[in-house]
């Protein structure tokens, strides 16, 4: 059953639903609640909107399509429990864009389009939206982090950082059986397809040693990497 509740504090949102698996770890002074959805599990979800879509600003928790059926993958970083309100799930492309969908009702796996709509939204140009690689000016992609420290080598703008709740956060991604780049990097799928072994993705860095930390990636990757979801409101 969704449930949609608009204008109250996450914490609110909880005591309200005391049923809700999970609440986020973030902390909720950052961000005045456009909305949530909860899921057929009872996970709330914050949201926002961003440009002429509403995106979940937490990544994806689900462990069940919205038929109930299980999804195959879903695992959480490390498989740390404790890992799992702030990091989300990491599920491979199959489960991404199974029919049985793997999304709160009413909302879908973000697409490539979508991605391109809210980087356009955010500042990206238009010449630079369909291509491949690290792209972006400014810093942008530090307005979709829930934070990014200053480092040895660069200082940021700390104004600009999660201007967007958006709230994105290095999950790492899972490779096989091997957990990597917690703490390093976001992969987020996109339902779209690229090739028989290949599907689009999106990447963030945080590393102090990137250079692309204020750059957003647009890549085909393997559809049997493990990523972040993100959905979008239908």
């Amino acid at each position: 059953m969704k449930k949609i509740i608009f204008g109250m504090g996450v914490s609110m949102l909880i005591a309200m639903n005391s049923s809700a698996s999970v609440s986020s770890a973030l902390d909720d002074t950052q961000l005045t609640v456009q909305g949530a959805v909860e899921d057929n599990e009872g996970n709330i979800y914050r949201t926002v909107k961003i440009g002429d879509r509403v995106w979940l600003a937490e990544n994806l928790r689900s462990t069940k399509f919205q038929n109930g059926a299980p999804v195959s993958t879903g695992f959480i970083p490390d498989d740390d429990e404790n890992n799992l309100p702030k990091y989300g799930r990491l599920y491979d492309w199959n489960d991404v864009t199974d029919e049985r969908n793997i999304c709160p009702s009413g909302w879908r796996v973000a697409s490539d389009d979508d991605w391109k709509t809210l980087e356009s939204a955010i500042g990206i140009a238009e010449s630079e939206l369909d291509k491949e690689g690290w792209r972006g000016e400014n810093d942008i992609a530090i307005t979709l982090k829930a934070e990014q420290p200053n480092t040895l080598f660069k200082r940021f703008d700390q104004s600009k950082v999660n201007q967007y709740k958006f709230f994105a956060t290095p999950a790492g991604v899972k490779l096989g059986n091997w957990y990597l780049t917690q703490g390093a990097y976001t992969e987020f799928w996109t339902s779209t397809n690229a090739t028989d072994k290949e599907a689009f993705a999106r990447t963030l860095a945080y590393s102090w040693w990137n250079s692309h930390k204020g750059e957003i990636r647009r890549a085909k990757l393997k559809k049997s990497y493990m990523f972040s979801v993100r959905c979008v409101q239908i």
